[in-house]
């Protein structure tokens, strides 16, 4: 019978990862676990296949990235910037450690394809940019075997480590924010097409406007894609069609909040002399608007350096682990969009 490298992991008590890493002479394993898987595969004479070493060689001391594009209304263009800096954590904590990164970019999410890639490949862990993944989309990855975190999601009954953004947290210092301004009415604008992190900032704004006391109310709910181009025309149609306004505008992206400027701007609408505005994420252009965005920053970076530490623990522990779901707070970067001087 064929011994196999599940074999070995089975007689050293430690994952088939472990082992990948022993025997391949890689980074990540204490001396006495490396004795104890070395001597389990000359008991049981195991030999890595001579057609397969090289494979192996080049895979097991690899983290790969995988950016899965379910529908590309987020994962697009306009956000290249914050998933750069989720990638620049990533590999520097990686490459701190031994390791190297590889990037994988999906079109589309064929769930088969990409796990039977991940089981034929072995890289030594995957961090998964989860974005346009529905809850459901995350479980079938189990089947490929292999550490794994999920970041800018979470599952509440999935197995897996996530790390994402703490956005009950980022919406209340927005209202409180536009609280201690003298703004009392406040609207939303939402995503038509929701994801997890939309659904929890549009979920945690009625919850913060309710807890500091303010006003809302539905004709001061926006609904527009996640789409510059398109949140404009969505933004700039439905405010042909209300009576009034808020005095204030909480924007669950900052794409949304730069489409909406736009459409604010041609229906002579001034910022923040008649209505103030913020939004989500903080990017770079965010600061070159007119007038400047006022934004909440969370660091992509340390999201992703901390999605890194969840693989390499898994990879390294000879141990079962318990999974992980990690928030990582934030900054309000209070600019001019916010400063609101309408009289009451």
């Amino acid at each position: 019978m064929k011994i196999t490298i599940r074999d070995v992991a089975r007689k050293a008590g430690v994952s088939p990862a472990t082992v990948s890493l022993v025997l391949n002479n890689r980074p990540g394993v204490g001396n006495d676990t490396r004795k104890t898987v070395e001597d389990a595969a000359e008991a049981l004479n195991y030999r890595i296949p001579q057609t397969k070493s090289r494979t192996n060689e080049r895979q097991n001391g690899i983290i790969r990235f995988l950016k899965i594009a379910r529908h590309g209304h987020i994962l697009n263009r306009d956000h290249n910037v914050f998933i750069s800096d989720y990638i620049e954590g990533i590999e520097a904590a990686a490459r701190e450690e031994g390791y190297s990164l590889e990037v994988r970019n999906y079109a589309s999410f064929q769930p088969d394809e990409i796990i039977d890639e991940l089981r034929t490949d072995a890289p030594a862990g995957a961090v998964i940019l989860a974005t346009e993944l529905d809850a459901q989309d995350i479980l079938p990855f189990s089947a490929a075997n292999i550490p794994m975190v999920f970041i800018d999601a979470v599952n509440p009954y999935a197995n897996f480590d996530f790390v994402d953004m703490d956005n009950e947290g980022a919406v209340f210092s927005i209202v409180e924010a536009m609280k201690e301004r003298g703004i009392r009415r406040i609207g939303l604008v939402s995503a038509r097409l929701e994801t997890r992190n939309f659904r929890q900032r549009a979920q945690s704004f009625y919850q913060a406007v309710d807890y500091f006391g303010l006003e809302t109310k539905s004709e001061w709910d926006y609904r527009v894609d996640s789409t510059y181009d398109q949140s404009y025309r969505d933004m700039s149609a439905q405010l042909d069609s209300r009576k009034t306004l808020p005095q204030g505008l909480f924007c669950v992206c900052d794409i949304i909040a730069f489409g909406c400027m736009k459409a604010l701007k041609e229906k002579n609408i001034r910022i923040p002399e008649d209505i103030s505005l913020v939004g989500f994420d903080d990017l770079p252009s965010s600061q070159h608007t007119d007038p400047p965005l006022a934004s909440i920053k969370v660091s992509k970076k340390r999201i992703g350096r901390r999605a890194f530490q969840l693989i390499r623990r898994r990879i390294e522990s000879e141990m079962p682990l318990p999974y992980e779901k990690v928030f990582i707070g934030s900054e309000l970067m209070v600019r001019e969009s916010l400063e609101f001087s309408q009289k009451e």
